[in-house]
């Protein structure tokens, strides 16, 4: 029996090869897209798990207020891990990181090759207790036990050392510190948040080895707790060791912990994090939202296609059923070859995924493999959906149909009393709904994207390249450096600094005076007179940053505040030249020379805050910034990394250019754009499939009526309107109700950026006319069909 329904299911699908065919591809394309955004999401939901112990991981971090703002911060001091493991009980080991030079690169030298090191940490000896660092070389007891001892990840090894066995071999960091090689350890995986290409000990840098303080904050902390203890009640218990040892005047935080698993998806409003692998729980919630649109879009669409087709076979269920064949003889039948449809449409779906995996990963920045397809998270989700699809789409013909007396069946008039028109209605006005927010998105995320990289900053990023020169062995060297800089024909101005805007600073408090307790968090960054000139940044009170004689021993700092930190001290840029800033370096030591207009140093998620430049010899210059002509870019940066190598011999040359930088800092909502673009596309190509057999599903019932029309003298235009008209309108409504719902969505989105665009009027237009156009062309290419016709033949038909 079951080989007869098999064999019949299979001419049935064949002769009906249109429908088939779309309904396989509609269905195929839209478990593909639902399949590679799942993947997407279940690595981003994977990060870090793989420690054994990663449910009992947590990370130290800081509630931090400034200004009446709270802030959170991913580093704490370097007291609170080891006082914690003394005096806590559930706490069972810690490990503390510092990231070399508070996260600059670091310059690497072995034998007579130089390398940039971007992730270069300090950790502790109790790593290996913490977390799962298995090592391919060395003995995790000792690895990291003395000062001075360093490991290497396996393809950092390659990179520095070839074939050659790396264990005992000595690097050279910032030719300053020697470090020997006692372990090689497994790259990590792609979905960890740590990126450490080199771990040194901690004992290595004994400023922070040695000198416990409760007051530096620079220190990633992880705790691994017991089983049975609860982070709440360490959390109180760590609460009471900061009163206890911290004087309320200085106590500027509360601690809290945070889960390693959580760590990657819920830090993007966490400040001081060291790793670059950040995820963003709002793009996660678009693309799980996207891959349900997709696949309920691809299953609506099978329903529609699935029942408007066995509409057609009222009469043969209804023979069927004269000749004896039981309700459930009829729904098993349905049921087949409904179910045949949805397996050969999942095989397609997963050889569409294999083909498409490439170019999603260069889409999204990832590296997923179709192994993971494998997976039985992925196997059971398909298994349900296929089940799913098979029980939904084939319900109509298997349970409606299969339920009528078979003279019903057999009456003409039957099918025009039946509600599947209604339902079918009903479902294209869900599919374009959902095709017309995509669409509306897309454009405000692409609207948005482009306000933030065309808005004025304030200052001159182009053509600004920022040259590491952190490994410079003496001031002379740099002097020399400068001087030939200089004298390159494009370059056009010279400055050294701590570092640049959107590129961090030094955090600081500013007050009004010295009885207030209000204080305002400022940036602040070390630099020379020139940086005016060079950030192109506009001087709107004073001047500049005097430049110091060497033999200078004047304790008072002079700083050039941005008018956002004058406004707070209440002076006008030009009354404030000459007062203090209290606060910044000391109690009244601080001299405001200059005002710069405000501009944007972080990115656009941030609104403006206090900025200053200071000449005070706290921090060292990292960078040195130089402004080039544009006409010979190539030709400037060659002659740059000459002069560079001929001064800095033994330093790799190392730059960034401020203007990709900044571009680099919305890589997120870069990537979502072009995901949701791609994958809007696709959706309302599924969408037109259906409509197109939906299409061609009328003028095959309304072939008679197109003959009459015709006969009695109705032209080509006149028919395809008639054809077309319904539909339009069934989109027009979708339109009706998809405008305020994508208002709604990308109001709501655009709230996490501090300067954003306004929801222009046109983009709900443009998008409405755009899903008419394409609706208008889908429809009208099988109404012209049916309306050219020749009215002989569609009259001679039964």
């Amino acid at each position: 029996m079951f080989q007869n329904y098999l064999k019949l299911a299979l001419r049935n699908l064949w002769k009906s090869r249109l429908f088939t065919g779309l309904n396989m591809l509609g269905l195929s394309l839209g478990l593909t897209v639902s399949l590679l955004l799942f993947l997407y999401i279940k690595d981003e939901l994977a990060f870090d798990r793989y420690h054994r112990q990663a449910e009992q991981i947590y990370r130290v971090n800081l509630a931090v207020s400034f200004d009446d703002k709270e802030e959170k911060w991913a580093t704490a001091p370097n007291i609170i891990g080891p006082t914690m493991q003394e005096k806590i009980p559930g706490v069972k080991q810690q490990v503390r990181f510092l990231k070399h030079n508070f996260g600059e690169s670091a310059f690497i030298t072995t034998g007579e090759k130089k390398f940039v090191e971007k992730s270069l940490y300090w950790a502790d000896s109790t790593l290996f207790q913490v977390f799962d660092l298995p090592l391919v070389q060395g003995n995790p007891q000792t690895a990291l036990e003395k000062p001075n001892q360093v490991l290497i990840s396996q393809r950092t090894a390659e990179r520095y050392f070839g074939n050659e066995n790396p264990l005992g071999k000595d690097l050279k960091v910032d030719n300053r510190t020697t470090l020997e090689v006692t372990g090689v350890y497994a790259d990590f995986p792609d979905h960890s948040s740590f990126d450490a290409n080199l771990i040194g000990s901690f004992a290595t840098e004994k400023w922070a080895y040695k000198n416990l303080s409760w007051s530096n904050a620079s220190f990633e902390t992880y705790v691994l707790l017991n089983p049975q203890t609860q982070p709440t009640s360490v959390e109180r218990q760590l609460d009471k060791l900061i009163k206890q040892n911290v004087p309320e005047e200085n106590r500027y935080y509360t601690a809290y912990l945070q889960p390693l698993t959580d760590m990657h998806l819920h830090s993007e409003d966490v400040a001081h994090v060291y790793t670059q692998k950040i995820g963003d729980p709002q793009q996660v919630r678009i693309l799980v939202v996207l891959a349900f649109v997709v696949l309920v879009i691809a299953c609506i669409n099978y329903m529609n296609l699935s029942t408007a087709r066995s509409q057609q076979r009222f009469r043969e269920v209804g023979i069927n059923k004269a000749l004896g064949a039981s309700r459930s003889l009829v729904a098993r039948r349905f049921y087949i070859e409904t179910a045949i449809l949805v397996l050969l449409s999942i095989l397609l779906s997963i050889a569409l995924l294999e083909a498409f995996l490439p170019i999603f990963n260069s889409l999204a920045s990832r590296n997923l493999t179709a192994h993971a397809v494998l997976s039985p998270e992925v196997i059971i989700g398909l298994v349900l959906t296929g089940t799913l699809v098979t029980l939904i789409a084939g319900s109509y013909p298997a349970l409606y149909l299969s339920s009528y007396a078979p003279k019903n069946l057999l009456q003409t008039n039957f099918r025009a009393n039946t509600g599947a028109g209604l339902f079918r209605r009903s479902l294209v006005v869900i599919q374009f709904t959902a095709s017309i927010v995509l669409v509306i998105s897309s454009i405000i995320f692409y609207q948005q994207l482009r306000f933030v990289q065309h808005q004025k900053l304030g200052y001159q990023p182009e053509q600004v390249v920022a040259v590491t020169t952190v490994a410079a062995e003496s001031k002379t060297q740099i002097d020399g450096l400068m001087n030939r800089v200089r004298s390159l024909p494009d370059v056009v101005e010279v400055s050294r600094a701590q570092t640049f805007p959107a590129s961090g600073g030094s955090g600081r408090s500013l007050r009004k005076n010295l009885q207030s307790s209000e204080e305002f968090k400022m940036t602040t960054n070390h630099a020379t007179p020139d940086f005016v000139q060079v950030l192109g940044l506009k001087l709107i009170a004073g001047k500049t940053l005097p430049s110091i004689p060497k033999d200078a021993k004047d304790t008072t700092v002079q700083v050039v505040l941005n008018r956002k930190a004058v406004a707070f001290l209440g002076y006008t840029p030009e009354n404030a030249i000459g007062r203090k800033a209290y606060g910044l370096f000391g109690d009244n030591n601080t001299e405001i020379v200059g005002v710069v207009e405000d501009f944007h140093f972080e990115n656009f998620h941030q609104p403006i805050g206090g900025y200053a430049f200071h000449n005070a010899n706290t921090e060292s210059y990292r960078y040195l910034l130089v402004k080039l002509r544009t006409q010979r870019l190539t030709q400037a940066m060659s002659q740059l990394e000459n002069a560079f190598s001929e001064s800095m011999p033994q330093s790799a040359f190392e730059y960034t250019f401020l203007d990709q930088y900044l571009n680099n800092l919305y890589q997120t909502e870069q990537r979502t754009a072009q995901v949701v673009l791609v994958f809007s596309i696709l959706t309302i190509l599924v969408a037109c499939l259906g409509l197109f057999g939906l299409a061609a599903y009328a003028a095959e019932q309304r072939t008679k009526e197109i003959g009459v029309r015709k006969v009695l003298g109705a032209n080509e235009f006149q028919l395809v309107t008639l054809l077309s008209s319904d539909f339009l309108k069934l989109v027009g409504l979708a339109f009706l109700i998809a405008s305020p719902l994508a208002w709604w969505m990308m109001n709501e989105w655009l709230t996490s950026f501090a300067y954003r665009i306004q929801i222009s009027g046109w983009v709900f237009v443009a998008a409405g006319l755009l899903a008419l156009l394409i609706a208008l062309l889908t429809v009208s290419s099988q109404a012209l069909r049916a309306a050219l016709m020749n009215p002989v033949r569609s009259l001679k038909s039964e």
